[in-house]
């Protein structure tokens, strides 16, 4: 890899105004200062990443004299630990959980938080972005993720509605400087970070075309131990965010309607300052400068800002910093996370499992040891080919007199014994690591042990790692603060907007309309995130899909139960229901649905999307007397009978005429019938049924 960092190359430096080149300067020159403090611990995190997740990286840089062109084995000792701990993760990845913080802010308002986090994290990519961070937590020490905003359709200039979504941030480690006067876990006192991105020369030409591709800043990495690997140019672009504080006025309104108190910034009501005139509603009531906090983006490389600088949404650095193991000593932060303190362990147990190799390879079996007279040609060649042979031959060493002096070989050349020190650490590495890492579950639970020992034994190994799984909740505790600031600044328009239950249930909901106050009956205006405040909680537990398959399990081995216990069965059915809800497989949505329904109507469940509060609101409706609703209607069919033949009859002769007078003096009695008689709708239907064949007959069609 080639970094493309020289501007002095460049044949035509861009035009570039001195205020702008001071300021780019200045950037360049924090990111150096940034950079250079942490520059070991990039290295170190480097080091580990490679050390597991490159072939060979267990050698890297390891007694390199000393193993030059001999054997290097690699037994990894560490991955099992590290997949084990990142398997955890994947079972019990940790949420947000919104509550109310004000008395302003309704469960109502945290539940729309929550369910529009959810969505947004399942739409724009908060698992993978999560995932690549908490891996990298886990292997180095440290991980990053970013939380932004996208416009929902890029190629409709007509459409300025946005989302918010996850970004990863790979190796950033060696990518992401945060200020070096910060010295919180969170990073929450920073007040500017700066992330690099790698470019081909040919993707920085499409992003950025025309500019010069000159990098920014050129980390350094451990590239030179790939030996075998293509070279490729790579530039870095930096973007940088900075918190700029500001006093800027606010305009505050009084919504009539509502009887609540509105504020907006200044370049809020600008956009909507006519709107807010022409409401009848809205009064203004005072106009006043208030200190805010702002986040502006820059992006640039060595020569020049690539981007216009722009105010960001929200109020914190968009970037979310994950730690693994972390101090901070002698005003330098230091970190690390499941490998670095293993690498000395698992090199030293591979550096004699190599050596012993060696030898049994080289020096595997005894060679006897003769005199050359012991060996005349025949002999020496049977010894030369000496498998499979019956028996060997070897001639006697004797004096000139002819007397015996010995038979045999004369010695052995045996490999290498294993000395006691290296049969010593052949035993302490392994139990070290094992004691570190806590070992394979089959290696250390034994089978015959009770549920409560092997949960004791489970937890107590977890505690190697709690520290990790606490900075991350954290973490992500602050992520969720970051999310409900840029939504406030994003989500404040008119629009409808997906949510997603914990479930996983898909909702819609309209955002700022406008609903009927049950207790002073005025239109107020909801789902509006504007002005509320929340509480933020990392929300630990199992992945809903866990506990569902756990549930299912538990609710089959309780209805067993229940069948066999007197007035059990009584709970079997709204336990059945539970059950099929919490059931996952092919050719279930129809059962779902009824079984949805049921549940509604008989209250284990309250409804969520719109289409289940319809249902319910439909059930709840009065509905008429069928009886009376009978009646009704036979009389409306007798009053139009009697219309009717009464206009068919205007023309006809005298008898006719009379005819259609008695039909309607029959339609009269027949509805005195109905009013009077007990089974109204049974007579009338008779009398009305009666009247009308009589009244076919009369009447000269």
């Amino acid at each position: 890899m080639t970094v493309l960092t020289s501007a002095s190359a460049v044949t035509n430096p861009p035009s570039i105004s001195g205020s702008d080149q001071e300021k780019l300067d200045n950037f360049m020159n924090e990111i150096i200062i940034d950079a250079e403090l942490t520059e070991d611990q990039r290295d170190k995190a480097n080091e580990d990443m490679r050390f597991v997740g490159v072939t060979g990286g267990m050698w890297e840089g390891f007694l390199d004299n000393q193993f030059q062109d001999r054997t290097k084995l690699e037994f990894d000792t560490i991955s099992n630990h590290l997949n084990r701990f990142i398997g955890q993760w994947n079972l019990n990845r940790i949420g947000v959980d919104f509550r109310p913080d004000d008395s302003k802010t309704s469960d109502e308002d945290a539940e729309l938080l929550n369910g529009m986090y959810r969505a947004d994290y399942m739409d724009g990519s908060g698992k993978l972005s999560v995932d690549n961070a908490v891996d990298e937590v886990a292997t180095c020490g440290m991980g990053h993720f970013k939380i932004a905003a996208k416009f929902e359709d890029e190629g409709d200039p007509e459409n300025d509605l946005q989302r918010i979504e996850w970004r990863p941030i790979y190796n950033s480690f060696n990518t992401v400087f945060w200020d070096s006067s910060a010295k919180r876990i969170d990073k929450r006192d920073a007040r500017r970070v700066t992330v690099l991105e790698q470019f081909t020369p040919d993707s920085f030409e499409a992003a950025y075309p025309g500019k010069e591709p000159v990098s920014a800043f050129a980390p350094d990495t451990r590239e030179f131990f790939n030996f075998e690997s293509d070279r490729v140019d790579i530039v870095y672009v930096a973007t940088r965010y900075e918190i700029v504080d500001k006093k800027e006025f606010v305009y505050k309104y009084t919504n009539t309607a509502t009887d609540q108190i509105e504020i907006y910034k200044e370049d809020d009501h600008g956009l909507i300052k006519a709107e807010l005139k022409s409401d009848i509603h809205r009064k203004f009531v005072r106009k006043r400068k208030v200190k805010t906090q702002a986040v502006w983006k820059s992006v640039f490389s060595g020569l020049e800002f690539l981007e216009s600088r722009q105010r960001m949404a929200g109020k914190f650095l968009p970037i979310v910093a994950i730690y693994g193991y972390r101090s901070y000593v002698d005003g330098v932060e230091w970190y690390y996370g499941l490998v670095r303190k293993l690498k000395d362990a698992a090199r030293l147990f591979n550096m004699q499992v190599s050596q012993l190799a060696e030898n049994s390879a080289s020096a595997g079996q005894e060679v006897p040891i003769f005199d050359p007279d012991q060996m005349p040609g025949p002999v020496a060649d049977t010894w030369a080919d000496k498998n499979n042979k019956p028996y060997l031959l070897a001639k006697a060493v004797r004096d000139k007199d002819g007397t015996l002096i010995h038979s045999g070989p004369l010695g052995y050349s045996r490999p290498p014994q294993l000395d006691g020190s290296t049969e010593k650490l052949m035993a302490i590495v392994p139990a070290y690591i094992e004691s570190v890492t806590g070992g394979a579950p089959q290696e250390i639970i034994d089978p015959k042990v009770s549920g409560k020992a092997i949960r004791a034994i489970q937890k107590r190994q977890d505690l190697n790692t709690q520290v990790i799984n606490d900075n991350i909740a954290n973490a992500i505790a602050w992520s969720g603060e970051i999310y409900q600031s840029q939504a406030a600044d994003i989500y404040n328009v008119k629009r409808m907007i997906r949510t997603q239950g914990i479930d996983g249930t898909d909702g819609r909901q309209d955002l700022l309309k406008m609903v009927m106050d049950e207790q002073t009956g005025r239109l107020v205006q909801s789902n509006n995130l504007r002005g509320k405040k929340f509480r933020v909680y990392p929300d630990i537990g199992p992945q809903y899909e866990t506990m569902r398959e756990e549930k299912v399990e538990d609710l089959k081995g309780i209805i067993e139960m229940m069948a066999t216990v007197p007035g059990g069965e009584s709970y079997i059915p709204p336990m059945l229901s539970t059950l099929i809800d919490n059931m996952v497989g092919p050719g279930m949505k129809a059962l779902k649905k009824l079984n949805r329904r049921n549940m509604l109507v008989q209250g284990l469940v309250e409804p969520e999307t719109d289409e289940e509060k319809e249902f319910m609101a439909e059930l709840q409706e009065p509905k008429e007397d069928p009886q009376a609703e009978l009646v009704a209607s036979l009389s409306k069919q007798a009053e139009s009978e009697g219309e009717k033949f009464l206009a068919e009859g205007r023309n006809l002769d005298s008898k006719s005429i009379d005819n259609v007078a008695s039909a309607q003096k029959k339609g009269a009695e027949t509805r005195k019938i109905i009013s009077e008689t007990e089974n109204a709708e049974e007579n009338a239907l008779f009398e009305i049924q009666k009247e009308n064949r009589r009244l076919a007959q009369a009447l000269p069609f």
